[in-house]
């Protein structure tokens, strides 16, 4: 007898199936949605790229600041200003401006050179000084070198010990009479011993040269008495001329063999 069981069908079995896998399929549906909406969501900016970033870090800019100062005058215009050269007759401020009230820049010492401008006001010559119009004293230059500023080229051993007087009076003369080769400096007693005195030595007519030019720039080089063949020649008398001086016994201690000037040790004008 046939069994009376049958299977079931195919359709029931595809409802079964379908209520079964129905709340996997939400969750799948659900997902797919959450997914559709981070798709459309805004793009976001990229991010820089690695290697703009280090560049910036490590190639800092550089920053000009040719802004926030006067641009200087180039050494070719400020030389174009150059109309000569004077000498500095003793120690010089360098003004800013034309006044004796200007600020003082620097000095310059005896001796030394400034570039002139050909510009004066009142009683003020324009310099140029480190590429810049300056100002200096008319007074206190000179077209000429001033005596003794030069040093002498038998070198400065002779000045050792000598007071700035002194000093102007060997180098002037050095330069004046470079043929005299021995000069008598610091030493002994008397005005050698504290430096304001100096013998040159010299026997012939020559010595009467040098001191009648040491006479001629007797305040420039602060020159208080000269002797000289047994004659004496002094600043506080200088309008009477050379005044004649015992017999001491010896040609040296008459002054025959050189000529001795005394200084006032620093008072050259």
């Amino acid at each position: 007898m046939a069994s009376s069981h049958r299977s079931p069908q195919p359709a029931f079995w595809r409802l079964q199936l379908s209520r079964a896998l129905l709340p996997t399929l939400g969750l799948g549906a659900l997902a797919v949605a959450s997914a559709a909406v981070v798709v459309q969501s805004p793009e976001l900016p990229e991010a820089a790229p690695t290697s703009t970033l280090v560049r910036t870090v490590s190639e800092p800019v550089e920053v000009s600041r040719s802004g926030e100062r006067p641009q200087l005058e180039s050494d070719v215009v400020a030389a174009q200003k150059i109309q000569g050269q004077l000498f500095v007759r003793g120690l010089t401020d360098v003004r800013a401006g034309a006044a004796a009230d200007s600020p003082s820049l620097a000095q310059v010492d005896v001796g030394q050179t400034v570039d002139v401008t050909g510009v004066v006001e009142g009683e003020w010559t324009q310099v140029m000084h480190n590429g810049l119009p300056r100002w200096v004293a008319t007074a206190t230059l000179s077209a000429t070198e001033p005596l003794g500023t030069a040093p002498c080229a038998a070198g400065s051993a002779v000045e050792r010990g000598l007071q700035p007087d002194t000093v102007k009076v060997y180098r002037a003369v050095c330069a004046r009479f470079p043929q005299i080769g021995r000069y008598g400096g610091r030493g002994g007693g008397g005005e050698h011993a504290t430096g304001r005195a100096l013998d040159i030595m010299v026997s012939s007519d020559v010595g009467t040269q040098i001191a009648d030019f040491v006479r001629a720039n007797a305040r420039e080089l602060g020159v208080s008495q000269v002797i000289w063949r047994q004659r004496i020649w002094t600043q506080q008398l200088a309008g009477g001329g050379w005044r004649p001086m015992s017999d001491r016994g010896s040609a040296t201690a008459n002054h025959y063999d050189h000529v001795h000037v005394t200084t006032y040790g620093n008072a050259a004008s």
